[in-house]
């Protein structure tokens, strides 16, 4: 329930009034919330997608009682989210999201605003996507056993909603949190603020031995651990652009473990992108932990040597 309430807690008043009057046995449900300009925002869950009407109940049927998001809405709806100031988080809307609290995350699609050749930030917002972050505890066990204690540095390949970020953030407590008989030092560059999640102060408990570097880019994350914060292990999420590969590289010869995340359905499939293949050729990982998908997010598919 309070995941879910994370998740709303920064929406405009009625909006998120109308929200958390859903049913809360639902709400346990729920994996993301969609925002479309002058569609009915649409709630996902395991078993399938459902509209919420007017008066904040859920219904699988689309009809004339569904609380549409017209346009004015969807800007108004984006400059909550963002605390009331676009400016401060320019650079990462450009990016396509917007850090909330405890891990939770918006997707932000609009009309890009291009700047020598890059996207410098976007506008008229049309389409926001809330996905909403549940910590459990314990839920890396099985990984942690089925690679062995011994393997430090490995390859968490998963479709969206498959659990890879809910799983990082348990193996860095299982390996660096008073539990651990040999707790090791690890530094998560969290780059998007999901992992940790402490650029508000505060956070999720990532173990006790663990450094967070919050919304660093993954590279000047991997630099900074490595002249300053002495890591045995890095954590990251979502890898695979030139820069933090060549980052990834780099901690290797110096004798760091990575553990990272990568989308995909199954090994073969990550492997047609050239710079995790170069990753994978070059040993940086012993394994690669592919799991079953979204509706089973967090179990294992199966275990490769690689």
């Amino acid at each position: 329930m309070q995941d879910f309430l994370n998740a709303v807690s920064l929406l405009p008043k009625d909006v998120e009034a109308l929200i958390s009057a859903i049913n809360g046995d639902f709400k346990a449900k729920v994996n993301e919330i969609r925002f479309r300009s002058n569609k009915p925002v649409t709630l996902n869950t395991k078993e399938g997608v459902f509209y919420c009407t007017k008066n904040g109940r859920v219904t699988i049927n689309y009809n004339d009682d569904l609380y549409f998001t017209d346009d004015r809405k969807m800007q108004e709806i984006v400059f909550s989210l963002a605390r009331r100031s676009i400016h401060t988080y320019q650079d990462m809307l450009a990016k396509g999201f917007l850090p909330l609290k405890n891990g939770c995350k918006a997707g932000v699609a609009g009309c890009a605003v291009i700047k020598d050749g890059a996207v410098y930030s976007i506008s008229s917002f049309n389409s926001v996507n809330i996905r909403i972050s549940r910590d459990y505890f314990g839920c890396a066990k099985e990984i942690y056993k089925a690679v062995g204690e011994e393997c430090e540095s490995f390859l968490l390949v998963g479709q969206p909603l498959s659990g890879k970020t809910t799983l990082l953030r348990d193996l860095c407590r299982l390996f660096a949190g008073e539990a651990s008989f040999e707790p090791k030092k690890i530094v998560i560059v969290d780059e998007r603020d999901e992992i940790a999640s402490k650029s508000f102060g505060g956070g999720i408990d990532v173990g006790v031995h663990t450094d967070v570097l919050s919304l660093y880019p993954k590279k000047v994350g991997i630099d900074i651990a490595l002249r300053t914060l002495s890591p045995d292990i890095i954590v990251l999420d979502e890898i695979g652009a030139d820069d933090e590969i060549n980052g990834i590289l780099s901690g290797m010869n110096s004798g760091v473990k990575f553990i990272a995340t990568a989308h995909g359905g199954d090994l073969s499939e990550v492997l047609l992108r050239p710079n995790i293949k170069k990753l994978v050729d070059a040993k940086v990982f012993k394994k690669a932990v592919i799991l079953k998908g979204k509706t089973t997010p967090g179990e294992i598919k199966e275990v490769i040597d690689l």
